[in-house]
């Protein structure tokens, strides 16, 4: 099913009802999207762009496909919509990444980490 855009409010509910959550992206920062789909225990597909590849480990927690590559793309969906085992394991894997790599509490330790470092810098000059 293909639902189309979404007010942010419900994107909870349908994370939580889709069985995997393809990245199509041309160009990508850090994708919140993708990290949300993987604290939601869900398998990622996603376009080796940007910063997807730091998110998603290939073959680890979804797949990771060349972008403006639409039967790649669908080649992987397609495999973990067939292999519920793998989907599940995938998905498992994508939620314990996320947790233990993109918490907000873990982005705060290796933000404040590299302030000090920066700053232990600067007082050693």
């Amino acid at each position: 099913i293909f639902g189309g855009a979404r007010a942010p409010a419900d994107m909870p509910a349908v994370v939580a009802a889709s069985d995997v959550v393809v990245l199509p992206s041309l160009q990508e920062a850090t994708s919140i999207a993708g990290l949300e789909a993987m604290a939601s225990g869900k398998p990622l597909v996603g376009t080796s762009v940007g910063g997807i590849p730091t998110i998603l480990a290939d073959g680890e927690t979804g797949f990771l496909v060349p972008p403006r590559d639409p039967p790649a793309l669908a080649a992987a969906a397609l495999r973990l919509l067939a292999d519920a085992p793998l989907r599940r394991r995938l998905g498992a894997s994508a939620r314990t990444r996320a947790v233990a790599e993109f918490s907000w509490d873990r982005v705060a330790e290796r933000t404040l980490a590299v302030y000090r470092q920066v700053l232990e810098q600067a007082c050693a000059n």
